[in-house]
C-alpha cells in the first residue's frame, strides 16, 4: 500500500472535486459476449463463476485506478486488489460471503477459493478478512439477464471498493451474452477506465 502524494498528483482537482459529492458513485451495465469462456469452462468442467472471476480481477489489476481506495479517509493504492464474493451454501437457499486472494494462475485461484469457501462452511462471513480495503465486491444473479443493478451499502463517500455483478448468460445469435455491472468511486474512477476495463475483458474473454 503506498499513501497518495496529493500536492504532486495529476488527478488531484477530479478526486478533490468527487471526494466531496454525498454520492460520488456511479455505475455502468453492459453486455458481454462469454462464449468462448462457456465453451472453455463446459470442456474443462470447471467452474464459470470463478472462472470469468479470476479474468475480470485480473484485467481489473492492470488498471491502476481501480486499485485506489480509502485508508483513514486518505486516498492510497494498493499492489493487488482481491475478491469478496459471494457462493451459496449448499443444499440451502442461502449465501456465504468467501474473501480470497488473487493468483495469476487461474487454476490455481479457482482451487484456493474453492476451499476457503470449503472450510467457511456456512459460516455467513469473516469480518477480519472483510475488513480489508484491498478488496472488489463481487455477486452474481443467475437466475436472469438484467439492464440494471443497486447495490447494498452504507452512505459512505469513503467507501471505493468497486462492486461486480453479473447476470444469466442468454443465448443471442448463437452468443452467449451476459449483463456485466459495475459501480465505482469517482474520486479515482472515470469512464474512461471503466470503458477500458471492459474493452480489455471482452479482448480476454474472446481468448478464453
Amino acid at each position: 500500500m503506498k499513501i497518495i502524494d496529493l500536492e504532486h498528483w495529476d488527478r488531484k482537482e477530479v478526486y478533490d472535486f468527487y471526494k466531496g459529492l454525498d454520492h460520488p458513485l456511479f455505475s455502468v451495465t453492459v453486455q458481454v459476449d462469454v462464449t468462448h469462456l462457456y465453451q472453455k469452462v463446459k470442456l474443462e468442467k470447471t467452474s464459470f463463476y470463478l472462472s470469468f472471476m479470476h479474468i475480470a480481477l485480473q484485467e481489473m489489476n492492470k488498471i491502476e485506478a481501480f486499485k485506489y481506495r480509502f485508508v483513514h479517509e486518505a486516498p492510497v493504492i494498493f499492489d493487488v486488489i482481491h475478491p469478496s464474493y459471494t457462493d451459496l451454501i449448499p443444499n440451502t437457499e442461502r449465501f456465504k460471503i468467501v474473501t480470497v486472494d488473487f493468483s495469476e494462475d487461474r487454476q490455481t485461484f479457482i482451487q484456493s477459493a474453492q476451499e476457503i469457501s470449503r472450510n467457511q462452511g456456512d459460516q455467513f462471513i469473516d469480518l477480519s478478512k472483510e475488513a480489508q480495503a484491498d478488496l472488489v465486491y463481487i455477486s452474481t444473479f443467475p437466475w436472469a439477464s438484467f439492464t440494471q443493478i443497486t447495490h447494498a451499502h452504507n452512505h459512505d463517500k469513503y467507501d471505493a471498493i468497486p462492486r461486480l455483478t453479473w447476470g444469466k448468460y442468454v443465448d443471442v445469435n448463437g452468443q452467449k451474452m451476459m449483463s456485466l455491472n459495475i459501480e465505482v468511486h469517482h474520486a479515482f474512477v472515470d469512464g474512461y477506465h471503466v470503458g477500458k476495463f471492459i474493452e480489455r475483458l471482452q479482448e480476454q474473454l474472446n481468448q478464453a
